[in-house]
């Protein structure tokens, strides 16, 4: 039985990926507004000698966790310490999560597709797509962030006043999602012309942005007459810093390839329209958990080659962010589900 006066003891599990990390992160981000919590973080990796399919067949066999543990990840008892709860997030995390909790006696949640594990071995599997949402230890739920709107001070923006500064939150190709130069070119267009009716805008690049159109864009936004009036450079700025073009944005433009971006930005409370090229096509779930944005009224998608100051702002007009913290939300969603916390 977990104390309901100490502090919840939380093991952290990661892949190494950021994204499967943060989504991680903003489950105990959650957890934290329930009570106080203490958080070990321990990365696993998956060998290459290990295939998916054998490790969950052990796993869902009962093979000991402590093999498990040491055989494949080699992570002994002492680096688990003594957790009240396990969490992680993303396939590779699957059977360490699963060993850790049992050989720990910890409650466990795990966010994602459970890739042949069972969903009993948790207590709870969290998931933004329908499809894997219909067991009853199930939480579907908007992708999680350990952003809070309401530490940065973001209230519910309104998407029906014409928005004077504009975040522009740029990627690149990803899985099937391919931007050609016309792609590029249409989106620079669409910038100035959004500028000529008097928006600013604050542009963010990432990782896989074409080094190319990066540095057009800072290029752009040194010209006495630029439309950017902040670039947020991902090579001098590091990652995680989205937080300062969401505080000062009234609405956002993002690329579609990024789910993870689109989701932070609703999380963000933060209306969003998601900005497709011409090469572009997502994974079914995928398609429907953007549908489910959509439908919740968070968000738009509009091709690049359809973007206009007049059709921005009939997206933007369709769109009612967030009225609540999501955090909070998650947090009472979780208490619900998870007594012992």
């Amino acid at each position: 039985m977990i104390s309901s006066t100490a502090n919840l003891s939380i093991l952290l599990i990661s892949d190494g990926r950021p994204g499967h990390f943060n989504l991680a992160e903003g489950i105990v981000a959650a957890v934290e507004r329930v009570r106080p919590v203490d958080v070990r973080r321990l990365e696993v990796r998956r060998p290459v000698w290990m295939p998916g399919r054998v490790l969950s067949t052990l796993v869902n066999r009962s093979m000991a966790p402590e093999r498990i543990l040491a055989s494949v990840f080699g992570v002994d008892r002492l680096s688990l310490g003594k957790p009240d709860l396990v969490i992680s997030a993303g396939g590779n995390t699957l059977a360490a999560n699963i060993a850790a909790a049992r050989m720990t006696g910890a409650a466990n949640i795990f966010y994602g597709s459970l890739r042949r594990h069972r969903a009993e071995d948790f207590s709870l599997v969290m998931t933004s797509y329908a499809a894997q949402a219909d067991v009853p230890n199930r939480l579907m739920t908007l992708k999680p962030s350990k952003l809070d709107p309401d530490a940065l001070g973001l209230s519910r923006s309104d998407s029906h006043e014409t928005p004077r500064t504009l975040g522009l939150i740029i990627g690149g190709d990803s899985g099937t999602v391919r931007y050609g130069q016309a792609d590029w070119a249409m989106l620079l267009d669409f910038v100035q012309a959004q500028h000529a009716i008097g928006t600013r805008w604050i542009v963010a690049n990432a990782p896989r942005t074409p080094e190319a159109f990066s540095n057009q864009l800072a290029m752009l936004s040194e010209l006495n007459d630029t439309p950017i009036a902040n670039f947020i450079d991902v090579r001098t700025a590091g990652p995680g810093t989205l937080g300062a073009l969401l505080a000062a944005s009234d609405a956002v433009v993002c690329t579609a390839d990024s789910s993870s971006m689109l989701s932070e930005t609703v999380w963000m409370r933060r209306p969003v329209v998601a900005i497709c090229p011409k090469l572009f096509r997502l994974p079914n779930n995928e398609s429907i958990y953007r549908a489910w944005l959509a439908e919740m009224g968070w968000s738009r998608q509009m091709p690049i080659c359809s973007l206009t100051p007049e059709s921005l702002a009939d997206a933007l007009a369709e769109i009612v962010p967030l009225d609540v913290n999501p955090l909070d939300a998650l947090a009472t969603q979780l208490r619900e589900r998870l007594p012992q916390l």
